[in-house]
């Protein structure tokens, strides 16, 4: 994990680089490793009938921030791994990549730039991939295929499977998956209340608005 934070130090500045001191820049190496400088991309996205609303964490953008608020974020993540050597190795990569993907493709990234290092935590390569183009670089070359459409097809399936079980309904439910399982577990947890994951603020919001536009603020909240 740290090696991973030192190679966004490294790679990161904190406004672009015309205004970026030559002290900034060429400090890095010394500064502190912190996770906490971040941006969040927000999207509003469907997939099959179910639309969500999207926050994650997103590590910079490349090379500056669009004045346009219509033009497409140059976001961009980095991240580290081994560079594999045999079988074993090259089968968690590819996994790594499935993760890598999912997580970009759903907060809109379009590109990931992975640092290869050595056993050792040395900085070896790099390279640069197209978020959108690859689950079809994964097909065409991959040792151990992953179906980007496949994935997309069963979330979306999941999701309107998790909208007709749980939807509308009061109390918490919980989605677990044992390791190593090949079952999706939901099952509801308490009969009522929020479970503490939304703030007493959020609520009383989220119902002053619901009595302002003529809904019924006694509706489960979706």
């Amino acid at each position: 994990m740290y090696w991973g934070y030192k190679f966004e130090a490294l790679s990161l500045l904190p406004r672009p680089w015309p205004s970026t001191s030559r002290e900034e820049i060429e400090q890095r190496e010394d500064d502190i490793v912190d996770n906490s400088a971040q941006y969040c991309s927000l999207c509003k996205t469907g997939i099959a009938g179910a639309s969500m609303i999207i926050g994650g964490e997103v590590d910079g953008v490349l090379g500056y921030k669009p004045e346009d608020p219509n033009e497409p974020a140059r976001w961009v993540e980095l991240k580290t791994a081994r560079r594999p050597q045999n079988d074993k190795n090259i089968r968690i990569h590819e996994k790594k990549l499935l993760k890598f993907w999912a997580q970009s493709f759903l907060l809109g990234v379009p590109k990931i730039i992975i640092g290869y290092r050595s056993p050792d935590g040395i900085l070896e390569s790099l390279e640069e991939l197209d978020t959108q183009r690859m689950p079809g670089h994964i097909l065409r070359n991959g040792r151990f295929i992953w179906d980007g459409s496949l994935c997309i097809n069963f979330t979306g399936a999941f999701l309107e499977f998790l909208k007709k079980t749980v939807g509308g309904s009061e109390g918490v439910w919980r989605i677990r998956r044992a390791a190593r399982s090949g079952i999706i577990e939901v099952f509801k947890v308490e009969e009522t209340g929020t479970g503490q994951v939304l703030s007493e603020s959020f609520v009383g919001w989220r119902t002053q608005s619901s009595a302002a536009s003529g809904v019924d603020g006694n509706q489960p909240l979706p």
